[in-house]
């Protein structure tokens, strides 16, 4: 958990900083954009493989080499002058990011009682948004105090103590320290069930919409509202932390055996319409406020019923890493495209209104995979019974 909160800082600490970056570095909207995808650029093109390879080298060792990389991304970046190489020290993070989600899911499954799998992975699935409000909340005084470069450092120096704190439970995690020899036929049985291809489309679109939500709330908050910094971080930061209350309702449903499908559809469904009440302009900023905060709660469900699919889709727990991988892989190519899709609707259309139909497309998507979901899970199910 906390190395995956770890790496929400990571990615989260880009949020707080974005005035700061665009100031010193004379960045444009879609500019910033792509400086927040960056840190999952490799991500976009490889994490399947990195899920396969953490079922070779054992998921322990994948993730403590991922909290490394954060480590020295985020002090490399910290040192370097110019946008371009802070690209690249972004990258290295989004490597260390990656890791760790597609190794901790083993960890978890070896860790957690069967029985108590779905609140587990309800816990877990509520790894980014408390570590991304955790990070904008911290962020003010820290850019405040010590610069941007102050709030890399810090993440850097969590990451490294974390990576040891790990090392140090190994006997905690026998079974999976090690990785598992596979044959190229087996990882493409193992990645060829439809169902969490499914998942991972519908989870990349309720990325498109999340990230776009929350990593442009602080800046719309101040250059729209003339809300201060830390204001627009607070209010960013409780909207992102509600989502926790999100997953853990949504391990609750998995526990109780309700179908992902279901959960996703339902989901997708009732956020479309807040989407249309939230880009109101009639409406007092205060419940378009509220709706947001609304929005992050309900939609927790998704990553509750999503990363929970690796462990129930594995065939043997050698196959957690490779079907998290797969997931993640579709994931990261929302969350790349998230930010620059919406700044360009935002400059091309005038206003911040002009993501709506981006949102509502999304959603779209993720309905028809939910139909297919629930209909591979129904034949599933004994006599194919709802």
């Amino acid at each position: 958990m906390l190395a995956g909160a770890i790496g929400a800082f990571a990615f989260g600490k880009m949020s707080p900083a974005l005035p700061l970056l665009k100031e010193e570095f004379g960045l444009s909207l879609i500019e910033a954009g792509w400086l927040v995808s960056s840190f999952n650029v490799l991500a976009v093109a490889s994490a399947i493989f990195f899920g396969v390879l953490c079922d070779r080298v054992g998921a322990l060792r994948f993730c403590i080499a991922g909290l490394a990389c954060i480590a020295a991304g985020g002090l490399l970046g910290a040192l370097l002058p110019a946008a371009p190489l802070l690209v690249a020290s972004r990258v290295i993070e989004g490597v260390g990011f990656i890791a760790i989600v597609v190794s901790a899911p083993a960890l978890i499954t070896a860790a957690a009682a069967p029985r108590q799998h779905g609140i587990a992975f309800g816990l877990w699935a509520s790894y980014m948004p408390l570590g991304v409000s955790v990070v904008i909340v911290a962020s003010p005084p820290l850019l405040e105090s010590f610069g941007w470069r102050g709030v890399w450092t810090a993440v850097a120096v969590a990451a490294l103590a974390c990576a040891l704190l790990l090392a140090g439970e190994r006997r905690r995690f026998a079974g999976v320290a090690g990785g598992t020899r596979r044959s190229l036929a087996a990882v493409r049985a193992s990645l060829s069930q439809p169902v969490p291809w499914l998942l991972g489309a519908a989870f990349s679109m309720f990325a498109i919409q999340h990230v776009s939500l929350m990593v442009w709330l602080p800046t719309v908050l101040i250059e729209t509202r003339g809300v201060s910094g830390t204001a627009a971080a607070l209010a960013t930061a409780l909207a992102v932390f509600v989502n926790c209350f999100g997953t853990l309702l949504g391990g609750w449903l998995i526990q109780r055996d309700i179908p992902r499908g279901r959960i996703i559809a339902a989901t997708f469904i009732v956020t479309s319409l807040v989407f249309v009440f939230i880009f109101d302009d009639g409406l007092p900023d205060a419940v378009r406020f509220a709706l947001v905060v609304f929005y992050s709660f309900i939609t927790g469900t998704i990553p509750a019923a999503v990363l929970s699919a690796g462990m129930r889709y594995a065939r043997s727990p050698a196959e957690v890493g490779s079907l998290q991988g797969l997931i993640v892989h579709l994931t990261q190519l929302g969350i790349f495209f998230a930010p620059p899709l919406v700044a360009a609707a935002v400059t091309w259309g005038g206003g911040w209104d002009a993501t709506l139909p981006v949102m509502l497309g999304c959603a779209a998507v993720a309905l028809a995979c939910a139909f297919f979901i629930e209909r591979h899970e129904r034949a599933a199910r004994p006599g194919g019974s709802p």
